[in-house]
């Protein structure tokens, strides 16, 4: 499965573009269209994008997660080392080693919350001067078909790029755009 993506001048064009890829196939849910009103998205009965895909909350939960596992086997050291010989000392490390890597998965979803996702960063002026992103959640071989008749039929469309559908953690800058 491959993600599609699209750039739009407006959301009229995003709704032609969602009709023609229902027309050639692609499931309604599998549309996904980025614009700055969310409401006029949902009056044209166009799928909006839901928080997890607008903001970096998942990824940047994977970066703090495995950013914490790395924390915790220090903590898990360092604890084990101050608490040898003590009864209820692994009960202690245990411990402190999940509120370790549970404080570094939360913290890296709440900073991914006030980010912009890192597949939309590149558009996050012509969403804000209007225009809209569209992604097409389409199966591999498909792909070609679709691109060719999107081009015929809608002019204005312009490829905007192609990813696996999977988010991969170490993708995209670390610098992380605030969402405004």
């Amino acid at each position: 499965m491959l993600r599609v993506l699209y750039r739009l001048p407006d959301l009229t064009f995003a709704q032609k573009l969602n009709d023609l890829a229902e027309a050639e196939g692609v499931s309604h849910n599998r549309i996904h269209i980025a614009h700055k009103d969310h409401l006029a998205t949902q009056k044209k009965h166009l799928n909006d994008l839901s928080f997890l895909e607008e903001y970096d909350t998942v990824r940047s939960g994977e970066r703090g997660f495995l950013i914490g596992i790395l924390l915790t086997v220090l903590t898990g050291l360092a604890v084990h080392e101050l608490m040898e010989g003590h009864p209820v000392a692994s009960v202690v490390t245990f411990f402190a080693c999940m509120v370790v890597l549970g404080y570094s998965t939360w913290l890296g979803g709440l900073i991914g919350a006030s980010s912009d996702n890192f597949r939309l960063q590149p558009f996050h002026d012509h969403l804000e001067k209007g225009g809209s992103v569209v992604m097409l959640d389409v199966e591999s071989t498909s792909v070609s078909k679709l691109t060719r008749v999107i081009a015929v039929q809608i002019p204005e469309a312009e490829p905007a790029g192609r990813s696996q559908r999977l988010d991969n953690p170490f993708m995209g800058s670390w610098l992380l755009r605030k969402h405004s």
